[in-house]
């Protein structure tokens, strides 16, 4: 039985604003048990299959799994978070070039979400926020880019160069502030792979400088 902390962080959230509402000037001080309920139940076999699935086509093909169940979504994310980003990313792809000009595949995946491309220009960075639930993928196809990404409450800053003469990507841990900057002298050419639609109204995207 288990509970993302995600969800164990929103009891504690909607507790104080019930709490607030309620509460007088001469509010004494009180204690109280909560018997919280689990959202999940899975074995440990079959929890071990999850992330033994994640190891083998994630980390030795970069195929993204399915994220429309809210469970596997937060499992992947707690994988994403614990890998050591210093050495896995920048994840190299396959460039397949020709006489007909170049082809690379750059996400693969078992899931939906939403694919954009975008050129920045030289100097310029985008960013510098981070996601407590949305997983997402920075590709950079041309140019040269640095990404930045640091966990939030802590100040080491882990920095990725990527070249779109290699063509690579880096995924984003939820809960790591991350930006992505133009150092090369033309127009960087980058998509970005999300697993949901964006939302207006429910964004999941805090402003946080790397």
């Amino acid at each position: 039985k288990l509970i993302y902390v995600n969800e164990l962080v929103k009891h504690f959230i909607d507790k104080i604003a019930d709490h607030s509402a309620t509460q007088s000037n001469n509010t004494v001080l009180h204690c109280e048990t909560i018997l919280l309920p689990h959202t999940s139940e899975i074995k440990v076999t079959g929890l071990l299959q999850k992330l033994t699935a994640f190891k083998e086509n994630y980390f030795d093909k970069g195929i993204l799994p399915n994220l429309d169940n809210p469970f596997d979504r937060n499992l992947f994310n707690t994988f994403l978070c614990y890998i050591d980003h210093s050495s896995f990313f920048p994840f190299q792809l396959k460039l397949n070039t020709d006489n007909r000009g170049s082809f690379v595949e750059t996400v693969k995946l078992h899931s939906g979400g939403q694919v954009s491309f975008s050129t920045t220009v030289p100097g310029i960075t985008r960013g510098n926020h981070f996601h407590t639930r949305k997983a997402e993928r920075f590709a950079v196809i041309k140019g040269k880019a640095r990404i930045d990404i640091r966990r939030i409450g802590t100040d080491k800053v882990i920095s990725f160069d990527l070249d779109g003469n290699q063509p690579s990507f880096v995924d984003m841990p939820v809960w790591y502030s991350h930006n992505i900057t133009n150092t090369g002298e033309e127009d960087l050419y980058t998509i970005f792979w999300i697993n949901e639609h964006f939302d207006a109204n429910d964004q999941d995207t805090f402003f946080e400088k790397v």
